[in-house]
């Protein structure tokens, strides 16, 4: 049965991981890393998270509640997600099969500046990656 784990990384290097994979003998390209600069964009002013990525503007939008801004001043419509390439973030981190109420858990941790690290396998390995994930210094190390 296919099994993804994941982890928290503190600062985004995986060199340890990798070098504890291939000794083990497993692929790396099972290793999937999602950092909080992969956007490419940055969605915070001055340490606050940009509202604008959430509602393309407090004060602007279509005028329909719940869809963009509501068009009143300091009043913001529905928050949505800013995409990661051609997929959302919320897209993203069900590739690691992160269950929908852990998600938010995982995305707090994106924009306090960690990374989530995933490794994708099957069920006669998950002792072995959940260890070599402890081992490399990841914390929440979590198997879905």
């Amino acid at each position: 049965m296919p099994f993804v784990v994941t982890g928290i990384s503190q600062d985004g290097d995986t060199a340890a991981l990798e070098q504890a994979l291939k000794v083990a003998g497993l692929s790396l390209e099972a290793l999937e890393v999602l950092g909080p600069d992969d956007t490419g964009e940055s969605h915070t002013v001055g340490g606050l998270v940009d509202t604008s990525i959430l509602t393309g503007g407090m004060e602007t939008g279509t005028g329909v509640p719940g869809l963009t801004g509501s068009g009143i001043s300091g009043v913001a419509g529905a928050p949505r997600v800013a995409p990661i390439g051609s997929e959302s973030l919320w897209e993203r981190l069900a590739d690691f099969a992160i269950p929908d109420d852990e998600v938010e858990h995982y995305a707090e941790a994106l924009e306090a500046g960690r990374s989530i690290v995933g490794y994708h396998g099957d069920s006669k390995n998950v002792a072995k990656v959940e260890s070599l994930f402890g081992a490399a210094g990841l914390t929440k190390v979590k198997t879905f």
